[in-house]
């Protein structure tokens, strides 16, 4: 069997590291790579999905040029 295996670097902008804790930033980011993006974008090559902890919205999105995924916390 041959595996592919793909570097990918993971940023957690200081929003996110406020808000979440360190369980609920590694349950989106696992969620977000065994099962995939809930939105892609082919145009902008953006994949991206939102978690809802209680009232607190994570996003999780990757730029698949870059190599990396992003987890945020959006502010109002």
């Amino acid at each position: 069997m041959l595996l592919e295996v793909t570097a990918m670097s993971v940023v957690v902008d200081p929003s996110a590291r406020e808000t979440f804790t360190p369980r609920e930033l590694t349950d989106a980011y696992k969620e977000f790579t065994e099962h995939g993006p809930q939105l892609q974008d082919a145009e902008t090559g953006l994949s991206a999905s939102a978690y809802r902890f209680g009232e607190r919205v994570l996003i999780v999105y990757e730029e698949s040029e870059a190599g990396v995924v992003v987890l945020t916390h959006p502010r109002s």
